[in-house]
């Protein structure tokens, strides 16, 4: 059975329902480790089962990706929270990289970012990002935020690999 909390704001409150047997890997990738936290924080909220990973950097996280180094035998994420704004290889190179490779572009890319700027959300869609989610500044609609997209992108998102039992589902 997994462990569940229910989720104050009541958004998750079944989030393993009919996937108990699969869960997606998270990667966070984020130069901040108090946004991190708050990431990780949230998802807990969300879905406790969840294995969650974190890389500070776009370099990191494609090191994590292919795993190279210290990241040999890490398990492939199906969901990836990826920064904007990073030292080194910025999120839009990151997203970019991600999906230009033929192994690793079907992992959805949710750009979670304070930047909240048309030509960046463009360009972003254009590297193929899944979705374009901006930070709050305040904490309790940031951990709203992130517990809304870790609802959708866990329990309705239907992945090729990773979905309800067709017999459960209306034709």
């Amino acid at each position: 059975m997994v462990a569940r909390r229910k989720c104050e704001s009541g958004a998750c409150a079944n989030a393993a329902q009919g996937r108990e047997q699969q869960q997606i890997t998270i990667l966070l990738v984020d130069d901040d480790p108090d946004c991190r936290l708050l990431l990780r924080d949230a998802i807990a909220e969300c879905k406790v089962s969840n294995r969650v990973y974190e890389v500070a950097n776009g370099l990191e996280a494609l090191e994590f990706l292919k795993g190279r180094g210290q990241y040999a035998g890490v398990p492939r994420p199906g969901l990836i929270y990826l920064d904007l704004e990073m030292p080194g290889m910025n999120g839009q190179e990151t997203l970019k990289a991600i999906k230009a490779d033929p192994a690793l572009r079907d992992i959805p890319v949710v750009m979670m970012t304070g930047v909240c700027d048309e030509t960046e959300m463009k360009t972003a869609a254009a590297n193929g990002a899944n979705s374009y989610t901006l930070k709050p500044a305040n904490v309790e609609q940031f951990i709203r935020t992130v517990l809304a997209s870790t609802s959708y992108w866990l329990t309705i998102h239907q992945y090729p690999d990773h979905h309800v039992p067709p017999d459960t589902c209306r034709r």
